[in-house]
């Protein structure tokens, strides 16, 4: 099946493609694979359908909890970026072998090679520049964003770690407290606002209003 994804980090919605709808996958990258949320059905890719279909597979458990490691080693890097970068930064993507994928809005004359080697360099580790042009601008529907500061955004949103749901619902993977326990999210469902969570072994659905998450404006 198809579905839409947003890789760790990223502004940017891809198809990938997947034997069953899950929480989190692994996608291909410059730098080998990469963390994505599952970000909707094919309902979300509404205007994408000319991207590249991405191969997927499901994350593992010891894959999902290293992320927490991953994004915050990144976070630390994006602040040794600061004023190294030329272009306009726009996504910080940590890849699951700890390397550091860039988005930059960059034109297709500039040379990323020659400052990719430098960066490697400074941050003792592999790294990618991706030139992502204007789809990096727009939402998930291809709407133009708003007139924002892109690094600024493109920090929290890497320290988010996964795309906000929308309408008060905590985010897919997420930690979360209920009558049943502690337990991850693994679903949402919208009609009748309710969590699929991974309790232990079990899984369960539970009332939105009953959920304890520790996010903040929760």
């Amino acid at each position: 099946m198809r579905i839409a994804v947003r890789r760790v980090g990223s502004a940017r919605l891809e198809i990938a493609t997947v034997a069953d709808a899950v929480p989190w996958v692994a996608v291909p990258g410059p730098l080998g694979e990469e963390a994505a949320a599952f970000a909707g059905d094919e309902t979300a890719l509404l205007g994408w359908e000319d991207e590249t279909l991405l191969p997927a597979r499901p994350l593992g458990a010891d894959e999902t909890a290293r992320l927490a490691v991953l994004i915050a080693d990144a976070s630390v890097l994006a602040g040794q970026l600061a004023g190294l970068l030329p272009w306009r930064l726009v996504g910080l993507r940590p890849t699951l072998a700890g390397g550091l994928v860039i988005e930059v809005i960059a034109s297709p004359v500039d040379e990323l090679s020659e400052r990719e080697a430098e960066l490697a360099r400074l941050l003792s580790r592999p790294i990618a520049l991706v030139s992502v042009g204007e789809r990096a601008l727009t939402g998930s529907t291809g709407r133009p964003a708003l007139p924002i500061d892109l690094e600024e955004v493109a920090v929290r949103r890497l320290l988010a770690g996964a795309p906000a749901r929308p309408g008060g619902f905590p985010r897919i993977g997420s930690p979360v407290r209920s009558p049943h326990g502690s337990g991850v999210v693994w679903s949402v469902r919208t009609r009748d606002r309710t969590v699929l969570l991974r309790v232990g072994d079990e899984t369960v659905r539970v009332p939105l209003a009953e959920l304890v998450t520790d996010e903040p404006g929760s």
